[in-house]
């Protein structure tokens, strides 16, 4: 039960959550995957697809019901269902002077 300790809380910081489900974020952002709320065989899947833990993908596409993200040049199309129980956090670009 040690690793659904991270599917309850959620990280926080003065403006609100950190951690928001992948089904949240508009097209054109780019994300970091942070946890997921499934089992194992959802935990396969989603490596099976490169979406581990850490990786950063980019939002293509969010409709009503199918979610594109871009990963190493790539796409993959996920359905709502398993897109609400991936957990992300926004990237914030470095600026460079």
């Amino acid at each position: 039960m040690a690793g659904l300790e991270k599917d309850v809380n959620v990280r926080l910081d003065a403006a609100g959550p950190l951690e928001h489900m992948l089904a949240d974020f508009p097209a054109g952002r780019r994300v970091r995957i942070t946890g997921h709320q499934g089992g194992r065989m959802l935990r396969a899947r989603l490596l099976a697809m490169g979406l581990n833990l850490g990786r950063e993908v980019e939002v293509i596409q969010n409709n009503r019901g199918l979610i594109i993200v871009g990963i190493n040049g790539g796409r993959v199309a996920l359905g709502r269902g398993i897109s609400q129980k991936i957990l992300a956090e926004l990237v914030v670009p470095l600026l460079t002077a």
